[in-house]
């Protein structure tokens, strides 16, 4: 690291740290085996044009391709104009284009300063090894973070800080091991939370106080036990460089027999109208490709083969089916404790520990007391949705399937986390975008097909890196171009007619075998 980046993490780490335990615990590095085990930490990769190393998000470090980093976009070197009256299909087009198609690396955009090994930053300060965060300060190890301060070994956190360890967190502070929790303070080892300060080992809550293992305790006695427990975790972190999860706590309790506790509650249904989407599917694959598609479930395979595809589990009450999405680290919770949406809710008003068993709890023993609550929906819906179907996460969608997490999503399916976009499908970290298909961690997108890290473009196909390019194919770290073929302005015409080419072995392809072998991730990758 460098100089200022190293004293400004560790100054977030100590003052987090004060705040969560009550004291330092050491030095950031030494916590870094810790705060990354998610499995989220970009991949290193060697610059083609300088050797330099450069990171790559995890979802998105094409294999045996020419690699760039961002800052040295424009400076390798430089093509000629494509031969384009020799180009006769794909695959020669493919040929044509292949060596200048560079993949750019450590993506930084706006406004950034001391970045490491990180990528797909914007407007960020002081970050370490984190993947696709934005508007943020002093974080370290953590993915997908937006508008926070001092986080660390995070997933998903929004508008949080001082926090550690906590996943999908909305306005969180002062918090560990918080998962799901919304608008909470100070909390420790708890699931789903809304509107809660002060509580630990805690399920299924909404705005609630100084409860442990969901029971309510009087303030000086909360306080009490919540001194004890955070100078046990604090001990602890410091001797071991690391605290167990609150998946493993759960993972290791003993399994009461909850099967029919709660008979009936299972699942409200929602109207569930799959031809809607599929018409969508059908009407985007004409506009883009030509040829209208039919049975999108036969091409689910190809449209999620770069997304996060979601698994199933079953209610530890019901048996009814649950979706788990790859998605703040939903992976790891015990699949024996998985409940349904209103399960969950249903046994967190009831099921509590005792006052003895409060007073007792310890980090050691945890796992022996909070097996009757520790339970948990990976389902989470807010606002009003329509037609959701196999939707896990979503918020304000209609006319959806198999997608998660989404906010403001129509008419769309097979995506991982589209945000106020239109008829989606096959997708992944798509925002503002609409018509498209195969677009990957991109921004103000239309009719666009397999396009990666593009911004503010328009009907371009096979594109990288491309910001505010209208008609074009195959280009790879450009911005203002049109009717573009290989990073070279072609024309109308000659474009137009490449297009027709390319489109129709597209379409013949995915019309025949139902995948097409070809992504905007394999164009360089050699072989």
């Amino acid at each position: 690291m460098n100089e200022p980046l190293e004293r400004q993490l560790q100054k977030g780490w100590d003052g987090t740290c004060r705040a969560v335990f009550g004291e330092e615990v050491g030095a950031l590095h030494e916590f870094e085996a810790w705060l990354s085990s998610g499995g989220w930490n970009p991949k290193a990769a060697r610059s083609s044009v300088s050797g330099k190393e450069i990171y790559f998000g995890v979802d998105c470090c094409p294999k045996g391709a020419k690699n760039v980093g961002f800052d040295e976009v424009g400076t390798g070197k430089k093509f000629e104009p494509l031969s384009i009256n020799g180009i006769k299909d794909m695959d020669s087009l493919i040929e044509a284009v292949q060596e200048r198609a560079q993949y750019a690396g450590s993506v930084m955009l706006g406004n950034c300063s001391n970045v490491e090994k990180s990528s797909n930053i914007s407007d960020s300060h002081y970050i370490l090894g984190c993947d696709g965060c934005g508007d943020s300060k002093c974080l370290a190890h953590t993915r997908f973070a937006r508008l926070c301060e001092s986080v660390f070994g995070s997933d998903a956190p929004g508008e949080s800080s001082f926090c550690i360890k906590c996943n999908d967190t909305y306005r969180a502070v002062r918090s560990f091991e918080l998962w799901r929790g919304g608008t909470s303070s100070d909390c420790y080892y708890a699931y789903n939370l809304d509107d809660c300060a002060d509580c630990m080992f805690c399920f299924q809550l909404k705005g609630k106080r100084h409860h442990i293992g969901n029971l309510e305790l009087p303030k000086a006695k909360y306080l009490e036990i919540k001194r004890k427990l955070v100078a046990e975790m604090a001990q602890a972190l410091g001797e071991k460089k690391r605290l167990p999860s609150l998946a493993e706590i759960a993972g290791n309790c003993p399994k009461p027999d909850v099967k029919g506790a709660l008979f009936g509650v299972g699942r409200k249904r929602m109207e569930e109208n799959k031809a809607r989407i599929e018409e969508a599917f059908s009407d985007v694959s004409g506009m883009l490709l030509g040829k209208k598609l039919a049975g999108m479930d036969g091409y689910g395979e190809w449209l999620e083969a770069h997304t996060r595809k979601i698994e199933e589990g079953k209610s530890a009450f019901s048996g009814e089916r649950v979706l788990i999405m790859d998605y703040a680290r939903q992976l790891d919770l015990p699949k024996g404790r998985l409940a349904t949406y209103h399960e969950a809710y249903a046994w967190g008003e009831t099921a509590k520990i005792s006052e003895e068993e409060a007073g007792r709890i310890t980090l050691g023993n945890a796992h022996a007391i909070i097996g009757n609550i520790a339970y948990f929906s990976t389902e989470h819906y807010l606002g009003v949705n329509r037609n959701i179907i196999e939707c896990p996460v979503v918020g304000n969608c209609t006319d959806c399937y198999r997608l998660s997490p989404s906010v403001l999503t129509k008419s769309s399916a097979f995506c991982f986390w589209p945000r106020s976009s239109e008829r989606c499908f096959g997708c992944s970290v798509v925002f503002d975008s609409g018509f498209c298909m195969d677009c990957y961690h991109s921004v103000k997108l239309q009719r666009c097909f397999e396009c990666d890290s593009c911004r503010s473009s328009s009907d371009c196909y096979f594109c990288h890196n491309a910001e505010n390019c209208h008609d074009c194919l195959f280009c790879f770290n450009v911005k203002n171009l049109r009717y573009a073929v290989g990073n070279v302005e072609v024309g109308k015409e000659e474009y137009a007619r490449v297009k027709r080419l390319v489109l129709a072995e597209i379409g013949a392809r995915l019309e025949k075998d139902k995948k097409l072998g070809l992504s905007i991730y394999s164009i360089g990758a050699k072989g």
